[in-house]
């Protein structure tokens, strides 16, 4: 087959139905569809589009000049939706599925990722991961106030999460066991698994946008190793064939270095941005390592080593490894370092006991994202917020009528403790709509975001719009601040 371009007729290639690319793209792409018709994925079909064009146009110009063919890119069209399945750009709104929110960072993103497969080589095979090289500069170049990854924790269990799960490993073992990976892939979740087992187990912390309290400990393990998100990195990223060894035992040396160096790298890190990148640059380091313990290797410099030292230093691997790993996670052990909390538990020794009136609690709601980080308890919970507000009302205007911050210190805390009486009013307000939501930082994503009330009505004989965001400490929900719409 053939296609004229000009005066010169170009040789067209296309992919067999037995390529395993094609296989994993559908199985990415099957992926793709359940995140933005059920996992409410902030990511837009036009973004996802200009990695995957990004990629194929440089792809296909790149092999017409060199091979003077025109190349299905298959590759290249894998590259970018490697790209596009991680990469989260900030104020990209699900639904939204046309928004071009970002698309320079997608481009460049996917534009590093495939230039780097042809020019970061070794004996002519690219070094690293393209998706994944790509991913990782830009992550570390523009940081989380700007982009983040897909997050570890997908949703609470349910049917299309199931789905989720049975499609990548359905897809899994169609491609991997064609191209006898899946040992290697196996390796690095062993080794990844026990590496960070070691972390969690010292008491390890990180933020989670997804998360109200600190992800420590076995949570935070048992997150991490059961993520959608890391499967897809050991299925389908550290198995490139192009950027892994090519025999059985180095495969299974190079999975399980690639799971004890993310672990590692995450250690000492306190936000879920951080551990995600550092799961990534993981395989980076081990295939930059790779082509110089491969060079080694052939010109016999490793048989220059004493039998004796290659024994020792097999000895002191293990312990040395286990060392490094706590070592680096004491940045990350305490769960209130980096975690402030604005309330301070002994001003609740002097909280009154107040009459809540009746008919000043309206019937609470919870919004969609709320319920998904409670679960069942979250309607009893929400009832508990909108007294426990009801009631820090009622005693700061009483604080405020008496002068008394003391008092007030038992119902507020944080900024509305630092105006106080200046928010204070003398009379309740008049709540029509109340709904709990979350509450999340725009200057850092990665914050652990807080619980408000989205409450509608009157207030001194004037219509009401305002958040009231609370903090719960020893079983009480305290008044922080106020956000009221200006609108």
């Amino acid at each position: 087959m053939t296609w004229r371009i000009g005066a010169v007729d170009y040789p067209v290639r296309l992919p067999s139905v037995r390529d395993p690319r094609l296989h994993l793209a559908a199985t990415i792409t099957s992926i793709q569809v359940m995140g933005q018709a059920f996992l409410g994925w902030e990511l837009s079909i036009a973004q996802i589009l200009v990695c995957l064009l990004t990629c194929a146009v440089i792809e296909m110009s790149l092999l017409l000049h060199e091979r003077r063919e025109i190349v299905w890119p298959a590759s290249a069209l894998l590259t970018g939706n490697g790209v596009a399945l991680v990469l989260r750009y900030n104020g990209t709104e699900h639904g939204d599925w046309w928004s071009m929110q970002g698309w320079y960072v997608f481009a460049a993103t996917a534009g590093l990722a495939l230039l780097s497969k042809h020019l970061v080589r070794f004996r002519g095979k690219p070094v690293v991961n393209p998706s994944n090289l790509g991913l990782v500069v830009c992550f570390l170049l523009l940081g989380t106030g700007i982009v983040n990854p897909l997050d570890f924790w997908w949703g609470p269990l349910s049917v299309e999460l199931v789905a989720v799960y049975g499609i990548l490993l359905v897809g899994a073992l169609v491609v991997t066991r064609r191209l006898r990976l899946l040992p290697m892939s196996l390796a690095f979740w062993g080794a990844f698994a026990v590496s960070l087992g070691v972390v969690s187990a010292s008491g390890h912390c990180i933020s989670a946008r997804w998360s109200v309290d600190p992800v420590c400990g076995a949570d935070f393990w048992w997150i991490v190793v059961t993520s959608p998100e890391v499967l897809i990195f050991m299925l389908f990223m550290i198995t490139d064939p192009m950027t892994s060894p090519s025999s059985p035992r180095p495969r299974l040396v190079f999975g399980a270095s690639v799971g004890v160096m993310s672990a590692l790298l995450a250690a000492p890190l306190q936000t879920e941005f951080g551990a995600k990148v550092a799961v990534l640059a993981g395989l980076v380091v081990v295939c930059a390592v790779r082509p110089p313990l491969v060079w080694a290797a052939e010109h016999g410099l490793d048989a220059r080593v004493p039998a004796a030292l290659k024994s020792a230093a097999a000895v002191v691997a293990v312990p040395l490894v286990l060392a490094s790993l706590v070592v680096a996670g004491l940045p990350a052990r305490d769960p209130g370092a980096g975690f402030e909390t604005a309330v301070a538990a002994a001003a609740l020794a002097g909280r009154p006991s107040v009459s809540i009136p009746a008919g000043s609690v309206p019937t609470v709601t919870v919004s969609e994202e709320v319920a998904s980080v409670i679960g069942d308890s979250a309607d009893d919970e929400a009832g508990r917020m909108a007294r426990d507000l009801v009631a820090s009302l009622l005693i700061e205007s009483r604080a405020a009528r008496s002068d008394d911050e003391s008092l007030a210190a038992s119902a507020i805390a944080g900024r509305r403790l630092e105006t106080f009486p200046r928010q204070a009013t003398s009379d309740l307000p008049e709540f029509s709509t109340m709904e709990v939501v979350l509450l999340r930082d725009p200057e850092d994503p990665q914050a652990i975001p807080r619980f408000g009330i989205h409450a509608t009505g009157s207030r001194s004989g004037a219509a009401m719009d305002s958040v009231f965001e609370l903090e719960e400490v020893q079983g009480t929900w305290v008044l922080t601040d106020e956000h009221v719409d200006s609108a």
